[in-house]
């Protein structure tokens, strides 16, 4: 901590010298969408995996060309183990809590989209699975409601999720009523501290919609976003396991365009959002049905088409909205069968065995159309499976109000955002006072910072959200920091740490707060979520 303090007093000087306004323009250091990770599953013609294929066995078509692959990994990444932080000290880097496993699989329990006679069967289903979970699996288990509920975080204890699944009693959520949704005020997310107390419990829910089924659809997608940025910073393949009677899904150029309904933006968020973080979804109908024959996304979104109108919830529709988010994002839709854990064991066997393969595109065309990828390999016979194509975003860039949403969204999301990693601590000042010198640590590498005159150039806005025991917001501040940095300093700081630090003071009603970072350039985000009684003590408004 002492380092972190000497290398603070360098970030301020660094902040008043480099004026957002005097930022040259030039090209990022690095663009996260310009590496396309694709997380392939080979099979024999009996669906048992094909391990130990080399690099040079894999051939990737980027819109019919052939790219050079820059990365290739078999099989899932070593556990790393584990660090000990001081207890004044909080992270949303896995690595540094000792929870980074070999694999990521999130399970997310939905009873928004689910009736309670569904329900009971999910969960008995599930049940059976976690208390038959190998050695080693690292789970987190997720519930869907009202609100994105953390049932429990990454373990390996399959007793723990067991007893967090049993207790999750969700009312029955299938005609949720829209005037539920919290309204999204995105002039409030200012950097004047009145404007934020207009956030409420559900402040990142979005826009109030105007019926039930879009508010669903929003707040589902809305999900699948959190928990894509909760994972982002994981290295390897990521699954989702999705147990729902879901909802009819366009997430792809073979469906409904974006612009042309609110509902299909929001699926394309969502999409992308799981293509960063290279997750694939696996959506389990929990009305029973049997595991996809083989049609693509094509025969999908046709099916689809085909739907009368009208028939928002009509099982044919459904079901291709299934296909296709599986098949976008290259996991396996399951259906006709009652054996909900026959696919969520699929998920986990793809996981352990998936071939890791990344490539730079070499087309040149950042214009955010959807492009087609294909993977092939010389082995005969072999079924492959990944996402089947990626949006050529220039950058992750998006409008200032858009960006308000979503820091507004990680603000009120259960999870913390780990595309910026962080390290936050927290000092107290003098006894029986409130104010907290918080400390934010950064690698400057993580921003996509403009090289231009020998100097490092972009910023960062940091954002602290106190919220009471309901989840409201009670007080919330921000700073937009600007950084300049010489190439001595840069190189320096890419070792030790860019360290900002800010005195906070906690409100009497606050138990929580949350620290968000975003990178002004590349919209990027971090988030921690602190319990104020770890910096300020057991005590009225903090217990």
């Amino acid at each position: 901590m002492r380092n972190w303090k000497r290398v603070a007093m360098v970030v301020v000087t660094c902040a008043v010298v480099g004026s957002m306004s005097a930022v040259a323009q030039g090209p990022p250091i690095k663009s996260t969408t310009r590496l396309v990770q694709l997380s392939v599953v080979v099979t024999d013609k009996n669906g048992q995996p094909i391990t130990g294929l080399k690099k040079e066995e894999f051939t990737v078509l980027d819109e019919g060309k052939p790219q050079e692959i820059a990365f290739f990994a078999a099989g899932a990444p070593a556990p790393k183990g584990q660090t000990l932080l001081p207890s004044n000290v909080f992270t949303n880097r896995f690595d540094l809590k000792g929870q980074e496993p070999g694999a990521v699989t999130v399970i997310l329990f939905d009873a928004l989209n689910t009736p309670v006679q569904d329900q009971m069967y999910v969960r008995k289903q599930v049940l059976m699975f976690l208390q038959a979970l190998k050695p080693g699996d690292h789970v987190a288990v997720f519930g869907l409601s009202g609100e994105l509920v953390v049932l429990h975080d990454f373990t390996q204890d399959a007793s723990a999720l067991v007893e967090a699944v049993s207790k999750f009693t969700p009312k029955e959520l299938a005609m949720f009523d829209a005037s539920n949704a919290g309204s999204m005020d995105i002039k409030g997310m200012t950097d004047n501290p009145k404007d934020w107390a207009r956030l409420g419990a559900l402040g990142g829910q979005g826009l109030i919609v105007e019926t039930a089924a879009d508010t669903r659809a929003e707040m589902t997608a809305r999900a699948f976003v959190a928990i894509a940025e909760h994972v982002a910073a994981v290295p390897g393949r990521k699954n989702l396991i999705w147990v729902s009677d879901g909802f009819p899904i366009d997430l792809g150029p073979n469906g409904m365009k974006p612009g042309e309904s609110y509902i299909a933006d929001l699926q394309q968020k969502a999409a992308k959002a799981m293509n960063r973080a290279n997750m694939a979804v696996y959506p389990i109908y929990a009305g029973g049905l049997e595991v996809d024959g083989g049609r693509g996304p094509e025969t999908s979104a046709a099916m689809a088409a085909e739907s009368p109108a009208g028939g928002f919830f009509s099982r044919s529709a459904t079901i291709a909205g299934l296909r296709i988010l599986a098949a976008q994002t290259g996991g396996e839709a399951f259906y006709g069968s009652n054996d909900i854990r026959e696919g969520m064991r699929r998920a986990f066997d793809d996981g352990r065995c998936a071939y890791a393969i990344a490539y730079y595109p070499s087309h040149g065309e950042w214009d955010s159309e959807y492009r087609k990828v294909k993977v092939q390999v010389k082995e005969a016979g072999v079924k492959l499976r990944y996402r089947t194509g990626y949006f050529a975003e220039p950058q992750r860039n998006s409008s200032e109000a858009q960006a308000m949403l979503d820091v507004q969204d990680a603000a009120a999301s259960p999870l913390n955002a780990t595309s910026l990693g962080m390290i936050v601590s927290g000092k107290r000042g003098e006894a029986g006072d409130r104010n907290i010198e918080v400390h934010v640590g950064l690698d400057p590498k993580q921003l996509a910072l403009r090289h231009a005159e020998e100097h490092w150039n972009g910023g960062v806005t940091l954002y602290f959200v106190q919220k009471d025991a309901e989840g409201t917001t009670v007080a919330a501040e921000s700073q937009k920091i600007g950084l300049s940095l010489e190439e001595k300093q840069y190189e320096y700081l890419s070792g030790a740490g860019l360290v900002l630090g800010r005195h906070v003071k906690i409100d009497s009603q606050a138990v929580e707060l949350r620290v968000l970072v975003r990178d002004n350039n590349s919209q990027a985000l971090g988030s921690v979520i602190v319990p104020v009684v770890a910096w300020l003590g057991s005590g009225k408004g903090v217990a």
